[in-house]
């Protein structure tokens, strides 16, 4: 099967992922254990989703920073798509870390294109009957950043704020409300300045000023 685009990964994702029942089992000193837990499920998943789009003949590999954002690179036609793969479990709002927030100040900076990754997420459900075990994918999203943001209560983006300063951008839950997201691209930016701004940050060599000019003139 040709997959030549993101979208067309996703659909092929989206219809052959969604409802499947998978299980976390671990193998040690020759005895098989079926893992009912399900603290581990969204690491193992987004782990195995790369393998997944491998597997479909995907052109996928890491970043050239495994500690900054986005996780992946796909190529179609030669053209580099930057792609980010989170998992979470759906009967709970998304709470996981969409990219550690001075890294994805400077790393915008540095490529403003990389503001356009794309984000596959696979909502999760653990099987919790008391009889079943392991968990079903309930749902698969392709979207840009934007598209799972939105103002939080307390600050112009989703953030995470430990000892004073921000740690981690967080989605909003955008599952259950998909059009209380940011409108588009540039209110999303605007947003991110507002949030740099009540956290100033020496260690960057940019103003909240310098960055936005920056994104926004890509």
């Amino acid at each position: 099967m040709e997959v030549n685009n993101l979208d067309e990964l996703y659909l092929i994702t989206k219809n052959r992922l969604e409802e499947q029942h998978g299980t976390i089992t671990i193998n040690f000193a020759n005895k098989t254990h079926v893992y009912s837990g399900n603290d581990v499920i969204g690491n193992c998943l987004q782990e195995w989703l790369p393998d997944w789009f491998q597997h479909l003949g995907i052109d996928i590999r890491p970043g050239d920073n495994t500690q900054a954002f986005p996780d992946f690179v796909a190529v179609f036609d030669g053209v580099n798509y930057d792609v980010e793969v989170k998992a979470w479990n759906y009967s709970n709002s998304p709470a996981f870390d969409l990219a550690n927030f001075s890294s994805f100040l400077a790393t915008t900076y540095e490529s403003p294109g990389k503001l356009d990754a794309h984000y596959f997420i696979l909502g999760y459900q653990p099987m919790d009957d008391g009889f079943s075990q392991g968990f079903i994918v309930k749902k698969v999203y392709l979207k840009y950043i934007w598209e799972i943001t939105a103002p939080s209560r307390n600050y112009p983006i989703g953030l995470q704020v430990k000892r004073g300063q921000p740690y981690a951008m967080r989605p909003f839950n955008f599952s259950r409300n998909e059009d209380g997201s940011f409108e588009n691209k540039n209110e999303f930016i605007l947003a991110v300045k507002e949030a740099f701004e009540l956290f100033p940050n020496t260690a960057l060599p940019f103003s909240p000023d310098e960055w936005i000019e920056r994104v926004l003139s890509y």
